[in-house]
C-alpha cells in the first residue's frame, strides 16, 4: 500500500492570473468602513513583494506565511471573470481530500474539478457558493441519497461567508456524504471518483461587503483572491 502524502507539496500550480505584472497596489480588508486601510505593493519582479503560484504548495508556517495572490477588483477580477489554479500531479492518485487555506476571506463562489488523464475532460468535484442556484444551477445544501449516482458534485453554502477575513479553511473530502464510501473496496464507481491526475480550483466570485458599488479605488483594491496553502491528500 503506497504511503499517504500531500500530493501537491512543491508541485507547480499553473495560475491564469497573478498580481504583480505590472506592479500594483492592494489594500488589506479590515471590514470597517472609513478606516485607513493598510496598503502594499505586489511586484512580480521583487522577491520580497511577489505572490506567485509557487507559494501555494511550498512549506508554510504560521509565523512566516507565504501566499499566492490575484490582481484586485480594480483590475477587473470579479464575476463573470474567473481564475483557474491547475495542479498537474504527474501521475494518478487516490485523492482523499483537497484543502485550501485562504489568506483573504473565502470566495463567495468557487469550484473544484479533477481529471483522470492528461487530456481527459474536467469533471466537477465540488461547488462552494452562497448563490448555488444562480452561479452553478445547483441546489444549495445538496446531498446524495442511496441509489443515486455517487459521481456527482454537490453545492454547499457552508463556507461562503465573508468572515473570517483571513485564515479560513475549506476542506473537500472526496468520500464524505457518499453512501457507498463505507463499502469503498466494493465500489468501482467511487474508486474511479477518487482517482485524479490533475486538480483544478476555479475561483468564480469574490466575497464583498457590497461597498464596491461606489467604485472607490481604495475599496476595489481591497478585494482580491489570496491563498496561502493548496494541499491534496492522497496515495
Amino acid at each position: 500500500m503506497p504511503e499517504f502524502v500531500n500530493a501537491a507539496f512543491n508541485v507547480t500550480v499553473v495560475s491564469t492570473n497573478t498580481c504583480g505584472s505590472p506592479p500594483e497596489e492592494y489594500c488589506v480588508q479590515t471590514g470597517a468602513t472609513g478606516v485607513t486601510k493598510s496598503c502594499h505593493i505586489c511586484n512580480a519582479r521583487d522577491p520580497r513583494q511577489h505572490h506567485s503560484a509557487a507559494y501555494l504548495t511550498d512549506y508554510n508556517t504560521q509565523q512566516d506565511t507565504t501566499w499566492w495572490q490575484s490582481q484586485t477588483m480594480l483590475a477587473g477580477i470579479q464575476y463573470p471573470n474567473t481564475i483557474n489554479l491547475t495542479l498537474h500531479l504527474g501521475k494518478a492518485f487516490d485523492i482523499t481530500y483537497v484543502r485550501l487555506k485562504f489568506h483573504t476571506s473565502r470566495p463567495e463562489s468557487f469550484a473544484i474539478y479533477k481529471r483522470t488523464s492528461e487530456d481527459g475532460p474536467w469533471v466537477p468535484y465540488q461547488y462552494y457558493s452562497g448563490s448555488c442556484e444562480k452561479t452553478y444551477q445547483k441546489t444549495s445544501r445538496g446531498f446524495i441519497g442511496r441509489g443515486q449516482d455517487e459521481r456527482q458534485a454537490v453545492c454547499t453554502d457552508d463556507f461562503s461567508d465573508i468572515s473570517p477575513l483571513t485564515g479560513g479553511n475549506v476542506a473537500f473530502s472526496t468520500l464524505e456524504g457518499r453512501p457507498g464510501g463505507y463499502t469503498f473496496d466494493k465500489s468501482p464507481v467511487l474508486q474511479e471518483w477518487v482517482t485524479a491526475t490533475d486538480i483544478r480550483v476555479t475561483l468564480n466570485r469574490l466575497n464583498t461587503f457590497g461597498d464596491e458599488v461606489f467604485n472607490d479605488p481604495k475599496v476595489l483594491k481591497s478585494y482580491y483572491y489570496a491563498i496561502s496553502d493548496f494541499a491534496v491528500g492522497g496515495r
